[in-house]
């Protein structure tokens, strides 16, 4: 590795330096350089200088995000003989690789990224947590290895002008996402989440530190005992997330899982385990003619634990807002159900908060699935398969259940090889079925193909287990995580997600399918937990927002329709891309669409 230049690390200093921010700092020896600047979230991140040298001053860390376990950490590495400098973060996590080298990030729970330039042993060391929240990305030219958290500071130090990547383009265009590591720039590439990485000048290595659990590992006699340990442990989740220096904002949209969180945060200060000198509660104001108007629930929430809450209308701009935004990331433009949550956000700010805590995850790993039959027959539970099949009796009929039955249990007694044999021809005809993607050229539309079956190769046989790992491993997600990072990070925000912590997930994983949906009712375990926390009329709620734009929606397909067929040439085929413009995004088969035209819109923006 050739030394780093001094110029290099204050461009990326630079680049940096455009976030909201409390600090910065420069570290560089010898052929490695670190740049960081960090916002101060807690009482502990004070105390820290990033980077953040360790006592010989041949290693030096940086690190974005929160831990989740900082006091576990201190106690083990205190056991160790290896206490860290600080109670920071940075300080913990660095000391933790320290002592346990690559195993420190499976030890490490939280929300983050971490960079180590280890002098000792001439390396950098990566890691990322569980799901990717914080984002970091590398290039790789020959012994020259550049890290960041966004894309303007990979274009700022690249000698080269960045291209874009159109396999990744067309994954968007299409809404089919299957490529784990791409970004929208070909030479850029994602460090993997729940991944460690490392690189010595000469070998690049990735490797994955933790897997989601597949088999149900816990079990109760009575359903009673499964509430109950969701009830504590979704608490504990929360208490963990509340750490804060600084009031703390809730996001309360009104649906189950944020009034929940709503709720719960009251209970945790009245108990004294509120971890920030209070809370406020904010909830989007929609228009009571739309279908995202949800402030009634909120406030229901609001009136069950006698507090306030802040109601601020959705942001809202025309179309050349999302196209500056994205020029300024060079980056995709965010989706507009993002977007919208930008005045809220910024009036957390105003009010004094850096942490905002949401309900994102409930949907994913509460919602629940009919793959419970799967489970009953794996097992050989004879009496818990009836009792499944009398309450979907009672939701759909007999007729109706018995077929769901059937199916599962069929597809749980057929072969491994056979299972996917069949999977791989579902695949296939919905590729030739009514969503192909025609708007594409054949030539992407077969790059797709390959991706898809390449996903699908790293994926378990079995059903139940894939659908466990596609939840954790769906690289749509990753989209999602960086672009809500970035637009709170642009106002000194950093968002917090305790539905979406490991301790929520694998509970979610290691118990059975039955507790979350049965029937026709999904987030049953939660519901029951949340008896007499939250209102009757939320406990009960079945609904969703929907938060379709159908103004921007409109703007993006005149923007493809004025620029699509020059800037996507070599993406999309002219005949097929007609066929998508000819919808009417103003009526209800645009929102069949919607993310189709925005895809083509933000592909067409990025070109």
């Amino acid at each position: 590795m050739e030394g780093v230049r001094a110029d290099a690390l204050e461009t990326m200093a630079a680049s940096l330096a455009e976030t909201q921010h409390d600090d910065a700092g420069l570290w560089r020896q010898g052929t490695m350089g670190l740049a960081a600047t960090t916002l101060h979230t807690t009482v502990e991140s004070r105390e820290q200088v990033q980077p953040h040298v360790s006592n010989d001053g041949k290693v030096a860390a940086v690190f974005a995000g929160f831990l989740l376990n900082p006091d576990e950490l201190i106690t083990d590495l205190t056991a160790k003989g290896a206490p860290p400098a600080n109670r920071s973060d940075v300080a913990i996590a660095l000391a933790a690789y320290e002592a346990w080298g690559d195993g420190c990030a499976e030890r490490m729970l939280g929300e983050f990224s971490l960079i180590v330039a280890d002098g000792r042993q001439g390396r950098l060391f990566v890691a990322r947590d569980h799901l990717g929240f914080v984002p970091l990305f590398y290039m790789q030219d020959g012994q020259r290895l550049i890290i960041a958290s966004d894309f303007r500071t990979m274009a700022a130090l690249s000698d080269r002008p960045l291209e874009p990547d159109h396999l990744y383009l067309a994954q968007a265009i299409a809404n089919r996402w299957y490529t784990r590591d791409a970004t929208p720039w070909r030479q850029v590439k994602r460090v993997l989440r729940a991944n460690v990485m490392s690189f010595d000048g000469k070998r690049l290595e990735s490797q994955r530190y933790w897997e989601p659990p597949t088999e149900i590992s816990i079990r109760y006699k009575r359903d009673e005992d499964y509430v109950e340990h969701y009830r504590e442990m979704l608490l504990d989740c929360l208490r963990r997330v509340s750490r804060s220096d600084r009031m703390v904002g809730v996001a309360v949209s009104g649906g189950l899982d944020s009034s929940s969180l709503f709720c719960l945060a009251d209970r945790l200060e009245k108990n004294g385990q509120w971890q920030a000198p209070g809370f406020a509660g904010y909830s989007l104001a929609a228009g009571e003619d739309g279908n995202a108007y949800e402030l009634p629930y909120a406030r229901a929430a609001a009136r069950q634990i006698g507090r306030s809450l802040t109601e601020v209308p959705l942001f809202d701009p025309d179309i050349d807002w999302y196209t500056r935004d994205a020029e300024w990331h060079r980056d995709l433009a965010i989706p507009s159900n993002g977007a919208m949550m930008l005045d809220l956000e910024r009036q957390v700010v105003d009010d004094g908060a850096r942490v905002l805590i949401n309900g994102s995850g409930g949907d994913e790993w509460l919602q629940g699935n009919a793959q419970y039959y799967r489970e009953f027959a794996n097992s050989a539970d004879l009496a818990g398969f009836w009792k499944a099949l009398q309450r979907d009796s009672a939701a759909f009929g007999w007729s109706n259940a018995i077929k769901r039955a059937s199916r599962q249990t069929v597809a749980e007694l057929t072969p491994g090889p056979l299972r996917r044999a069949i999977r791989r021809r579902l695949r296939e005809n919905r590729r030739r079925g009514e969503r192909e993607a025609v708007w594409l050229v054949p030539e992407l539309r077969a790059a797709l193909a390959e991706a898809e079956e390449a996903y699908d190769a790293q994926m378990p046989e079995n059903a139940v287990h894939w659908a466990k790992h596609n939840l954790v491993k769906a690289p749509f997600s990753d989209l999602t995580h960086t672009m809500m990072r970035r637009q709170r990070a642009r106002i000194g925000l950093e968002s917090r997600h305790p539905m979406l912590s490991r301790a929520f997930i694998e509970f979610s994983l290691q118990t059975p399918a039955y507790i979350k949906r049965q029937g026709a009712t999904t987030k049953v375990v939660h519901r029951q937990a949340m008896a007499g926390v939250l209102p009757q009329e939320i406990l009960d709620r079945t609904t969703k927002a929907n938060f379709t734009n159908v103004k921007i929606d409109v703007q993006f397909a005149d923007y493809v329709r004025a620029h699509g067929r020059e800037r996507l040439a070599g993406i999309c085929d002219p005949e097929g891309l007609e066929r998508v413009l000819a919808v009417d995004f103003a009526s209800p088969e645009g929102d069949y669409w919607a993310w189709e035209i925005w895809g083509l819109y933000a592909g067409a923006a990025f070109l």
